[in-house]
């Protein structure tokens, strides 16, 4: 039985071997293997076009200083329908085509297999790059791959896009001069001149514009008394401006200068880097002097808590350093819509996860923004009624006159209706002053006049609004209205005033001799035919 399984599993494997296409002798192949690659000498020079790597590697590195054939580099393009003269014209203004757009063999993943299929279209085809839709390489019906006869038609046209009409002659006649002698590590004595040049340019680009925004736009912004951005802003922003416009500068200036593909590659990454961490930078000032700005507008205004400036700052910087993270990415050519996706559900993941915190902290920013209570103030809600001791980014704690703490979620405060006590103008207090009946009609007249004085003399009554008035015939005594307002800052403050006239009022009364009544009760008991009824008297 062994044996058998044995046997079935050794015909499975010879069958599977022979039945594989080339794509496994792909994958245990070198790009050297002179055999597999159908390797070919022209001009005693080997290329091979049996892959995408290989054309792409036919066409370039024969046309770098130091290995310059054009005759090779132009067999990467069909032969059928343009001359030898077109192909090798065709093969510099594509090369470079790629040096100004930052293509190089160092910086792309060439595929090895011979029949290479496009995972999107499912066809024989290697597109260049994102940046060169229309640049792609096809399989022959001889099996090498060349440039498609659409992607060749486009070079003219891409190059004289690419390239600034002034410009164009220039390139070409440089690019042609490759096999010059005086190099100096690699690079032509006139490429060095060139570097030199441009090196002195970008330095005195560098201190003028620092000389220009301190001496001369500092000043003019001073005279015109925007003392906040000549102070602030300018330091900050100047100088990641200034590095950032020169990599700009030296990105489109670097094709120009016809380096060797590594040396173009490695400056190319170089500046690349400079520019994202300066460009990183930029955001990161931008967002605090955004912060700074809001701040600045808030104190006039108060239309934000000066609480909430530092979870703004927070929030502000990691947008910025988020920014500067994605552009970095797509600068060095990866694709950020798929990170950008990715982050997307992150968030949803994340949010969904840690709900009740991002619901709570939301509600920390809201309570900061709108401001329905400060630190201090006497609110109700939720049914929990205290003296606000504390707003925190996740609870708000309230010490409750039981003098006991509280602790809510701040996301409940948002959704919550709020009774903010504190924020009373006035404080109301309304009560009745009972007389007895039979109390004489002038007397209760002098009474209630003297009752309005002592309100209209009262520090901290509002005077605009009061009543003082006989109200009611109530069970057992006639009810004075008193109805005032005190204007007050806290309860202990209040309760003062409220003791204060209520002090004047026993003294008013005392002095005109008239009593508060006190609630009684008249209680009739029915006896026999003889007896007489009585009437008893209850306090």
């Amino acid at each position: 039985m062994r044996l058998f399984l044995i046997l079935v599993l050794f015909s499975t494997t010879i069958i599977t071997a022979i039945g594989q296409d080339d794509d496994n002798d792909e994958i245990s192949s070198y790009p050297n293997d002179h055999v597999f690659y159908n390797f070919k000498e022209l001009s005693g020079v080997e290329y091979s076009l049996s892959s995408p790597y290989h054309t792409m590697h036919t066409h370039l590195e024969n046309l770098e200083d130091d290995n310059y054939h054009e005759n090779v580099s132009a067999q990467a393009f069909s032969q059928e329908h343009f001359s030898l003269k077109e192909r090798k014209k065709l093969a510099v203004e594509l090369k470079l085509i790629y040096t100004q757009k930052s293509i190089y063999l160092n910086s792309q993943d060439l595929p090895l297999e011979k029949n290479y299929i496009d995972p999107k279209s499912r066809t024989k085809r290697y597109s260049i790059s994102p940046r060169l839709p229309n640049i792609y390489l096809e399989k022959q019906k001889n099996g090498q791959w060349k440039y498609s006869v659409y992607s060749t038609n486009q070079i003219h046209e891409l190059f004289t896009e690419t390239y600034p009409s002034f410009a164009r002659e220039l390139v070409v006649y440089t690019s042609s001069l490759q096999q010059s002698k005086g190099r100096i590590f690699g690079i032509k004595l006139w490429q060095w001149i060139t570097i030199s040049g441009v090196l002195l340019v970008s330095y005195l680009f560098y201190v003028l514009s620092f000389w220009f925004t301190k001496q001369i736009l500092q000043r003019i912004l001073l005279k015109f008394k925007k003392e906040q951005f000549a102070k602030i802003v300018l330091p900050k922003l100047r100088r990641p401006i200034a590095v950032a416009l020169l990599m700009i500068i030296w990105y489109y200036i670097t094709p120009f200068l016809l380096l060797p593909s590594d040396v173009a590659y490695v400056l190319t990454i170089f500046i690349k880097a400079i520019f994202s961490f300066y460009l990183t930078i930029l955001f990161v000032h931008a967002a605090d002097l955004l912060v700074i700005r809001i701040g600045y507008f808030s104190n006039k205004t108060k239309a934000v808590d000066a609480n909430l400036l530092p979870i703004l700052r927070v929030i502000f910087r990691i947008i910025a350093l988020a920014l500067g993270i994605l552009a970095t990415l797509y600068s060095y050519g990866f694709d950020i819509t798929h990170l950008i996706t990715g982050i997307s559900f992150g968030g949803v993941a994340l949010a969904f996860a840690a709900q009740d915190t991002i619901k709570n902290f939301i509600g920390s920013v809201m309570l900061f923004t709108d401001k329905p209570f400060e630190v201090g103030d006497w609110i109700v809600v939720k049914g929990q009624e205290g003296i606000v001791e504390e707003i925190g980014f996740r609870t708000t704690r309230i010490r409750t006159f039981a003098n006991s703490l509280v602790n809510i979620p701040n996301g409940s405060m948002s959704d919550s209706d709020i009774d903010n006590l504190g924020k009373r103008q006035y404080r109301r207090f309304k009560t009745y002053l009972t007389i007895p009946y039979g109390t004489p009609t002038e007397k209760i007249e002098m009474f209630i006049k003297a009752v309005k004085k002592a309100v209209e003399d009262h520090p901290t009554t509002r005077k605009d609004f009061y009543e003082v008035r006989l109200n009611n015939f109530g069970a057992s005594a006639l009810e004075i209205l008193l109805y005032i307002f005190f204007e007050c800052r806290d309860w202990s403050e209040e309760l003062q005033s409220r003791e204060y006239i209520m002090l004047k009022i026993l003294r008013i009364s005392e002095s005109m001799g008239i009593e508060f009544a006190f609630p009684t009760q008249t209680i009739h008991i029915a006896k026999d035919d003889n007896d007489e009824a009585d009437a008893t008297e209850i306090d």
